[in-house]
């Protein structure tokens, strides 16, 4: 059996409410091989070109939120398809999750999708077996709610036509074990492995995969090996709010190794392979006058972070081309 370390950034105690980004060296001390693989991964980066757009197909935008914990955000933007990476709700009650889906009726995106969280206790039927003091509201059931135009994915894909393209995308509300809370699994067990189709080209997960927008490697490491395996075009995810924000990965040998390291998986030998692929790349671009072009994702962690976060990520908009 496979044993995992779990990379982390030296610990900031000058001020534990804004503490300081620790210095390179600081970094380098505390995990070596974990800061040469990200140096190398960004000094990669540069030789990567743009990604083409489609001249066939008009560009598809998509707009995520996550977390908003029965808030209700300002300005979302239009948008083609509109995605809820799950926490609608506080206490998970019938009527905080009514509320939350009578607001995102009323907005004008013609695909709306949305997952739960694991704040969202009335969705999951064997969180409420195992404890149905925590739900008090007698107002209804899961049964009961009216979606009306939005579409709710629980470990499920759905296919639009967007443009005249089909999209595919599929959705889990699943996070790692915090808490007695909804959906969850202990994080020694790998539920990912298979479980996204092949075909899908949006990937909608509450938490994260592990190493990217994470709050320092708190996703899933069974996750991020899912997403290698499909490689999806976009993947929407929230439930670590602090990690709200946008990455761009490639589907190439130093990604692989990047992500390999921040799952434990790699170690040393793994880093002087990078050094070595990026110094024959830099020769062949300076032969060559060109970048490379590869296969590549967006990642977007859309979490608001609700009344008790800092609200201060309204949404994210991805083109999709």
């Amino acid at each position: 059996m496979a044993t995992f370390s779990t990379p982390t950034l030296p610990p900031q105690t000058k001020n534990l409410f804004y503490p300081s980004p620790p210095t390179a060296f600081e970094r380098f001390k505390w995990n070596p091989t974990l800061f040469l693989t990200q140096y190398l991964y960004t000094l990669s980066q540069s030789n990567v070109a743009p990604a083409l757009p489609s001249s066939k197909y008009p560009p598809i935008k998509i707009v995520s939120i996550s977390d908003t914990h029965t808030t209700i955000p300002e300005k979302i933007p239009p948008g083609d398809i509109l995605l809820h990476a799950g926490d609608l709700t506080d206490s998970g009650t019938f009527e905080e999750l009514q509320a939350q889906l009578r607001w995102l009726n009323t907005l004008p995106h013609k695909h709306k999708l949305a997952i739960a969280g694991n704040h969202d206790l009335l969705l999951d039927t064997d969180f409420l077996d195992r404890s149905p003091a925590r739900i008090s509201d007698l107002q209804g059931s899961a049964a009961d709610l009216d979606w009306g135009s939005v579409i709710y994915l629980n470990n499920s894909s759905v296919a639009l036509n967007v443009h005249g393209r089909a999209i595919t995308v599929f959705g889990s509300p699943l996070t790692p074990q915090y808490g007695n809370w909804a959906f969850q699994y202990p994080r020694i067990r790998d539920v990912w492995t298979g479980a996204v189709p092949l075909e899908t080209d949006i990937l909608l997960t509450h938490g994260p995969p592990k190493g990217h927008l994470d709050l320092n490697a708190k996703g899933c490491r069974w996750l991020s090996r899912e997403v290698w395996r499909v490689k999806p075009r976009v993947c929407v995810f929230g439930h670590i709010h602090e990690g709200r924000g946008r990455e761009d990965v490639r589907w190439d040998v130093m990604q692989r190794v990047h992500d390999g390291v921040l799952r434990g998986e790699r170690g040393l030998g793994s880093v002087v392979g990078m050094a070595v692929v990026l110094l024959w790349r830099v020769v062949c671009g300076l032969v060559s006058g060109r970048r490379r072009r590869v296969g590549r994702a967006t990642l977007i962690n859309a979490a608001i972070g609700g009344k008790y976060g800092t609200g201060a990520l309204l949404s994210q908009s991805r083109v999709c081309h």
